[in-house]
């Protein structure tokens, strides 16, 4: 019997997809958060994301909040790589239908996100569909690539800002519920954390951004640099609201947070950065184990897949 995507599974997918096409020869590809190609004296990082309506993204998102998003889920990659923004491509299938007044609302959004990221459109792609799209590949630039794949036994495990508001925000939209303003817009309008590559990028050996739940991506981590974590609950910085669980909140994803690892020498220096918390520990276990308390947990899923 033929089996389905579904059967599959994104990251069976994706593994297929990897095989088929084989590892190329001058560049980092399928695996990262980027792919990274060598150029001259510098390293160009290359991302694509796409958002889907009523897949990614509600009908009533407002359009000037959801630039905000389609743009910093992409710029969340770059960063995770140790890098910057500098060029994009933009591809948009609309419903004809859809009032110019609200695509200039967007336009207008995305324009000002480009202008504060120092980014330039250097054009993109066109076409009608039933459901609203948006494309974005973007082109960023390191001279220090940071990868999944660096990471090591006995290093200290960080991630950055509160994990849950987005998930949070979500829930409280979809059930027309009362929700915080930071929670609701953690979700509507993520931002990247462009202001913290800085500060990190000299100590991270391995890095990650949390797009689909701290735990999924920590085990990114972990198959990717062939080591195992423990994560320590009660140690994470986490959304206030009472909506949803802490497994829920550290599971949902789209809280565009970083997640790296670190020489434990650094600690006093990584400590002292305002937003960057030690949540746990690297080891040769192989594997991701969750701790609360001392006992340790095991969740029902460890984060978003779409198939």
């Amino acid at each position: 019997m033929d089996t389905t995507i579904k059967d599959l599974g994104e990251f069976g997918l994706i593994e297929k997809i990897k095989t088929l096409f084989g590892k190329p020869q001058d560049a980092l590809g399928i695996g990262d958060d980027c792919a990274v190609l060598p150029f001259d004296k510098t390293n160009l990082l290359v991302t694509v994301d796409t958002l889907i309506e009523n897949v990614h993204f509600f009908s009533n998102h407002p359009l000037d909040k959801l630039a905000i998003k389609a743009i910093n889920i992409n710029i969340s990659d770059i960063v995770a790589c140790g890098g910057y923004p500098k060029w994009a491509f933009l591809s948009l299938s609309l419903n004809p239908q859809t009032k110019t007044s609200q695509i200039d609302l967007f336009l207008e959004s995305l324009q000002k996100c480009f202008a504060n990221s120092n980014l330039e459109l250097l054009g993109g792609n066109t076409t009608k569909d039933d459901k609203l799209s948006i494309n974005i590949t973007l082109i960023g630039e390191t001279d220090k690539p940071i990868l999944r794949s660096s990471a090591k036994e006995n290093q200290d495990v960080y991630v950055t800002g509160k994990i849950g508001c987005a998930a949070c925000g979500f829930f409280a939209i979809k059930n027309n519920l009362k929700e915080s303003d930071e929670c609701l817009n953690r979700f509507l309008a993520p931002k990247a954390r462009l202001d913290l590559i800085e500060k990190i990028k000299p100590y991270a050996t391995a890095m990650i951004d949390i797009s689909d739940g701290l735990l999924q991506d920590a085990m990114h981590i972990c198959t990717s640099s062939n080591i195992g974590m423990d994560i320590i609950l009660e140690n994470i910085n986490l959304c206030e609201s009472k909506y949803l669980s802490d497994i829920d909140k550290i599971t949902f994803g789209e809280d565009y947070e970083l997640l790296f690892c670190a020489d434990k020498k650094y600690r006093n220096s990584l400590l002292e950065i305002k937003d960057v918390k030690l949540i746990g520990y690297t080891n040769n276990s192989k594997k991701l184990t969750i701790y609360n308390k001392g006992k340790i947990l095991t969740p029902q899923k460890y984060g978003f897949r779409h198939f």
